[in-house]
């Protein structure tokens, strides 16, 4: 492994857990723990709903759907615009305020003051059997992306050091620490993809002509992709807005309904099109890149016998090797 890279990941991982444990010291009671003190700005808030949203499906998930569908992929994340702004209109007015005059800290409290305890609970394990899914996911992509970039790292250590890292820095530093996080994570992330990442793909794979030719014009249209396939989209995508845990936690963060709003409404704006085309674009590239031949030395000439959530970690990887 390049030690420059392996110094890099390191400190990145050093600031994250930093972070949260900065914010061990500084919450002084379950209200900073759960809910920041009700007092977080749409800024920080919009980012960490966004990034918790789209998080490791954005490098693994979105680059995998470019990889197979090309531009019409970025409708997926269409629908997360879609819901949050829905949930924005409809949802924040109806619990923000009410979770404030009752001091919730937890989306289970709320369905209990509604629905009862027998439903608060039904819905707690369903949220834990849920989530335990989403986060793996989330850790299996991180580990993926991690692994592509440092081939001598297995699956199963880079899964172990991204779990380790981030139960740490969430269970000290609580949701103040997450939601932090999220906004520096986030903060590289875009900078790293729209400065460097991205132009450096574009000019390695030979710039807009060869990028065009490589790939049929079905990978270049919006319109690739069944009616059945976007209602399916919209049927799962939507409703997490309305149910998600996390989600609930972070409007009771904010420190007004107007605040909420705006939070969600800059989730959505980042969900679609920011992020959908970024990650498309590079699943695109990555496809490419296949085509070129530029990941036989890994074994993958052609794109059928490649998995497509690889492709992004591979480009990303391939592009930056020295010469």
């Amino acid at each position: 492994m390049p030690i420059l890279d392996i110094i890099v990941f390191v400190i990145y991982l050093l600031l994250v857990l930093g972070i949260g444990f900065y914010y061990y010291r500084k919450n002084k009671n379950t209200n900073d723990y759960y809910v920041g003190g009700r007092d977080m700005s749409s800024f920080h808030v919009g980012l960490s709903v966004v990034a918790t949203d789209v998080g490791g499906g954005f490098s693994i998930g979105l680059g995998g759907l470019g990889f197979m569908m090309g531009l019409s992929g970025s409708w997926m994340l269409f629908t997360g615009l879609v819901g949050a702004w829905l949930s924005a209109v409809f949802l924040i007015p109806k619990v923000l305020n009410r979770a404030r005059d009752l001091n919730f800290l937890t989306f289970p409290q709320l369905l209990k003051d509604t629905f009862g305890k027998n439903v608060a609970l039904t819905a707690g394990i369903i949220s834990f059997i849920g989530y335990l899914g989403f986060t793996s996911s989330q850790l299996l992509a991180g580990a993926k992306l991690a692994v592509g970039t440092f081939p001598d790292l297995s699956l199963e250590h880079a899964l172990y050091i991204m779990g380790v890292v981030a139960v740490v820095y969430t269970v000290f530093g609580g949701i103040k620490a997450v939601i932090y996080t999220d906004t520096f994570q986030w903060s590289i992330l875009m900078i790293g993809l729209i400065f460097v990442g991205i132009p450096i793909a574009y000019s390695y794979l030979g710039g807009y002509d060869a990028i065009v030719n490589s790939l049929p014009d079905s990978l270049f249209s919006l319109t690739n992709v069944s009616w059945v396939q976007l209602i399916n989209w919209f049927i799962t995508i939507v409703p997490i807005w309305f149910v998600g845990m996390t989600l609930y936690q972070r409007i009771y963060a904010c420190k007004d309904e107007k605040t909420a709003k705006k939070a969600w409404y800059i989730a959505g704006l980042f969900e679609y099109p920011v992020m959908a085309f970024m990650g498309i674009i590079l699943g695109l590239m990555a496809r490419v890149g296949v085509e070129q031949g530029i990941f036989a030395s890994e074994g993958f000439v052609n794109a059928a016998n490649m998995d497509p959530e690889i492709g992004l970690p591979m480009l990303l990887k391939t592009i930056y090797l020295p010469d």
